[in-house]
């Protein structure tokens, strides 16, 4: 059976040399083997560099393992936070790099697009490059740029690239940051804490919540939006969010139906780092089997119990389908 992974991670050796470099955060500390993003939070890099790096025969070897047919190629964070005089090379080369990939190894590999956003007519010029030129399938971004996050009215054109342009857009975690600082005293506990143990799935949840609060879907219905770990909690929440917010109406509330009718219509969730049964038939209680797509969220994860995961859930052959390929085709228009 076909099985497409959404959430597949790389680094260009252009990027990773280009963090070296740095002298603000982030960068790249060779002599710690740690990416520094902030004062307070550093993660161990040299563990997974290779992997992230890898270009070619090592990310097949490991895929055909796991038995995953087609992968979304999908940058890692840094390049939307640097300044555009960085970014805009930096990602052109990222995308350069993957489209190499996708040519070298047909039907295995897809392209999503990193993009310089903030500067945001060079991130859509870049976008309809990555997509008419390169045939890349979406735009990956991170649910905040330290300094802004993607439910600004500014990113706005962008997403209305990606729609024309018929490309979903992945909004994936990052460290929950304003202004360089890491909000709620997360930071006190490093990386693991901030990032993955917590700080990760409340950035991508408000959002998510705020692109649905601004009006985004209505602004620009023909958006399609992804997002990992069974939907970031939100499915857990989604009821008590459309509650909430249909008791207590308020101006400042831009968008024109419930949170749970964009989730119908325009968002999808991803299996991407998270192993819970529990939480993979919440999401699919709530929000239906048909928006559900495999992500694997390698090297970040373990590919193999990631897969081993999704193959031992409790799934009738044609939920199964659906969860394997069938949403993907989907969603890639296939």
């Amino acid at each position: 059976m076909k099985l497409y992974d959404l959430e597949n991670h790389f680094y260009d050796l252009a990027t990773v040399e280009a963090l070296a470099n740095r002298k603000g955060y982030p960068y790249y500390d060779k002599t710690h083997k740690v990416i520094r993003w902030t004062e307070q939070i550093t993660m161990a890099f040299d563990a997974i560099h290779d992997k992230l790096v890898d270009v070619g025969e090592g990310r097949l070897a490991t895929m055909d393992r796991v038995g995953i047919t087609t992968a979304v190629i999908s940058p890692s964070q840094a390049l939307e936070e640097l300044d555009p005089s960085e970014s805009v090379g930096l990602t052109k080369k990222n995308n350069d790099t993957v489209y190499e990939m996708t040519q070298r190894y047909p039907g295995r590999y897809l392209g999503s697009a990193a993009l310089p956003v903030k500067d945001v007519s060079a991130a859509c010029k870049e976008l309809e490059r990555c997509v008419r030129e390169l045939g890349f399938v979406c735009w990956h971004t991170h649910s905040n740029y330290t300094d802004a996050a993607a439910n600004d009215e500014r990113f706005v054109p962008i997403f209305e690239t990606a729609a024309e342009l018929g490309v979903y857009v992945y909004l994936h975690p990052t460290l929950p940051t304003y202004n360089g600082q890491i909000y709620a005293g997360l930071g006190d506990f490093d990386f693991t804490l901030a990032g993955p143990g917590a700080g990760f799935t409340v950035d991508t949840m408000l959002t998510t919540l705020k692109l649905i609060a601004s009006g985004l879907f209505d602004r620009v219905p023909k958006t399609k939006l992804v997002i990992g770990h069974f939907g970031e909690a939100i499915p857990f929440l989604l009821d008590r969010i459309d509650n909430r917010l249909s008791f207590m109406p308020n101006p400042k509330l831009r968008n024109q139906r419930k949170p749970s009718d964009y989730f119908r219509d325009n968002i999808y969730v991803t299996t991407s780092g998270n192993m819970s049964a529990a939480a993979f038939r919440c999401t699919r209680d709530v929000l239906g089997i048909e928006k559900i797509i495999f992500g694997s969220d390698y090297p970040y994860e373990g590919i193999d119990a990631m897969t081993d995961f999704v193959k031992n859930l409790e799934l009738t052959e044609e939920e199964r389908e659906l969860l394997f390929f069938k949403n993907a085709e989907k969603l890639l228009k296939i």
